[in-house]
């Protein structure tokens, strides 16, 4: 176990005080899940991130594929599959 002293200013205190009530008083463990949590956000948003730019790049993809003269309506592609339903 590693012991740090941290100064906090009185909002921070308080917040952290009214946090460590859910745990039973323990400061460590309050703060120990806030630094957790913390990181699971992070990596969160960065994937996100990474899935946006993604997304973003198979969306423009998509728009350009329906440019006039690029795409196939749909009763064609119904029809060259032979997808007509009774």
């Amino acid at each position: 176990m590693v012991r740090r002293q941290i100064d906090l200013d009185e909002e921070t205190d308080s917040l952290l005080a009214q946090l460590a009530s859910d745990y039973e008083g323990d400061l460590g463990r309050a703060l120990a899940d806030v630094l957790h949590a913390h990181a699971s956000i992070e990596s969160f948003l960065h994937e996100w991130e990474e899935a946006s730019d993604s997304l973003r790049r198979q969306k423009e993809r998509a728009e350009a594929g329906f440019q006039e003269g690029r795409s196939t309506p749909w009763n064609e592609v119904k029809r060259r599959n032979k997808l007509w339903t009774a």
